[in-house]
């Protein structure tokens, strides 16, 4: 994804969460969870590093996208206190991510919900706190040569 199209200035992070695969109208979990990172988050959209995208058959990326009213569910805990954080988002990209014999898939997200909300907010307001300490793993591994 390029710089040009952002919305929003992204922080760089590397947070744990999961994604579950939601039918919103009926709370009907379809796939998941699928274990997920957040390397870099900004208040509309994430960009994710996951070692699967494929569970029991589902897709995560392009099952969701082909399937009407499928959505992502994701469920962040920060630390310290691992306050929960649950936000929806639908796919938007999906690329390999691959460093010596580490193979992994970056997948970036649109979050549905309303930038300016206060549950947005609120979240943003929590990854400030520690954020450089989570985001010094990821920061180093780019600038020390090694990209995909």
């Amino acid at each position: 994804m390029s710089s040009d199209s952002r919305r929003s200035p992204r922080l760089t992070d590397f947070l744990p969460l999961e994604i579950q695969v939601v039918e919103p109208q009926s709370g009907h979990h379809l796939a998941g969870p699928f274990s997920s990172r957040i390397i870099d988050i900004s208040q509309h959209g994430a960009c994710l590093l996951m070692s699967q995208v494929m569970r029991n058959g589902f897709h995560v990326f392009h099952t969701t996208q082909e399937r009407d009213g499928c959505e992502l569910e994701l469920c962040i805990s920060l630390p310290p206190n691992f306050d929960d954080y649950q936000l929806f988002a639908r796919p938007v990209w999906l690329d390999l991510f691959q460093q010596g014999e580490i193979r992994a898939f970056k997948m970036g997200v649109e979050f549905i919900e309303d930038a300016n909300k206060k549950k947005m907010k609120a979240l943003q307001k929590a990854l400030r706190t520690n954020q450089k300490q989570r985001a010094s793993w990821w920061q180093r591994y780019h600038q020390g040569g090694h990209k995909n």
